[in-house]
C-alpha cells in the first residue's frame, strides 16, 4: 500500500523521527517524556480559571485520550494512523504506543506506524519543535513506532487517498481561520480509508460547522459531544466529534 502521494514532481516528506536517531551524534533524551503546556497566552487569559487550564493541559486531556483510545477495538490499530496537528506527540504516541503493544502480541503479522504531521509553532504548544517529538517518542521507546514530517493541515497533506485507518487531532484546528478549517477537514477525510475513524477534540463551538463539511462529503454518522470536565481551557470547554468513514 503506498501511503504517500505519488508525484514525480516530488519526494517523500522526511521522516524527522528517522532523522533524528540517524544523527552523530544523536540528541540527549530525557528520562520521561515532557508534553508542556497548551498556549500560554490561553493561559493568561483564563484569569480566575487558570486552575482549569492548568489541569486540563497537564493532567484532563492524557486521561480523556486514554479512555477514547482504549474503548476502539484492536482492528482500528492495525493500519496506519494519523496524528494530525501533533505537537510534542500526546495523541500520536499513545497511538504508536498501542499499536506497539498489538505488534508484540502479533503471531507472524505487522503493524503499521503511527504518523504524525506539525508546523511545531511554539504559540500553540510550549517547546513544540520536531526534537521535542523525537525526544518523548525516544524516551518511550516507540521510535520504531512513529513517522514525523513537517506539514501544515491548512494545504493538501503528503498523504494519498484512504490510507489511515484511525485519523485524530487534539486542540490543534481552531488554531487556524475558516478556510484553513475547511481544508484541514476536508483533507483528514481524504486519506481516512473507508471504514476508517475520525477522532477530533477542540475547544467549543467550531464542531457544527465542521460536521456541515464531512455531511456535504456525504459521511452520515458525525457525533458531536462535550467533554466534560476534564477539558476545561479556563472557561472554555472542549468537545469531541468522532465519524467513521462511509465505503465508496
Amino acid at each position: 500500500m503506498a501511503i504517500y502521494l505519488q508525484d514525480n514532481r516530488t519526494s517523500p516528506p522526511k521522516n524527522l523521527i528517522q532523522e533524528f536517531a540517524a544523527s552523530d551524534p544523536p540528541p540527549n533524551l530525557p528520562s520521561e517524556p515532557s508534553f508542556g503546556l497548551d498556549s500560554i497566552l490561553g493561559l493568561c487569559l483564563s484569569s480566575f480559571a487558570t486552575p482549569l487550564y492548568l489541569y486540563a493541559s497537564l493532567k484532563g486531556k492524557f486521561q480523556v485520550w486514554d479512555d477514547l483510545l482504549a474503548s476502539m477495538p484492536d482492528e482500528v490499530f492495525h493500519g496506519p494512523a494519523l496524528d494530525v496537528g501533533c505537537g510534542r506527540g500526546l495523541v500520536l504516541l499513545k497511538v504508536a504506543e498501542r499499536k506497539q503493544k498489538l505488534a508484540r502480541g502479533a503471531s507472524g503479522g505487522s503493524i503499521c506506524p503511527a504518523y504524525g504531521i506539525d508546523i511545531f509553532s511554539k504559540a500553540d504548544q510550549t517547546g513544540n519543535s520536531p526534537l521535542a517529538t523525537y525526544q518523548n517518542a525516544a524516551a518511550m521507546g516507540l521510535s520504531a513506532n512513529t513517522v514525523l514530517h513537517r506539514a501544515s493541515f491548512t494545504e493538501q497533506l503528503p498523504f494519498a487517498d484512504g490510507v489511515f485507518s484511525l485519523v485524530t487531532s487534539n486542540l490543534a484546528i481552531h488554531n487556524v481561520n475558516r478556510e484553513g478549517q475547511t481544508v484541514a477537514i476536508k483533507e483528514m477525510a481524504r486519506v481516512c480509508k473507508p471504514g476508517g475513524r475520525v477522532v477530533i477534540i477542540d475547544l467549543f463551538g467550531h464542531f457544527n460547522y465542521h460536521k456541515a463539511v464531512l455531511l456535504e462529503l456525504e459521511w452520515r454518522e458525525v457525533k458531536i459531544e462535550l467533554v466534560g470536565f476534564r477539558m476545561l481551557y479556563g472557561v472554555l470547554p472542549c468537545q469531541i466529534l468522532t465519524t467513521t468513514k462511509p465505503p465508496n
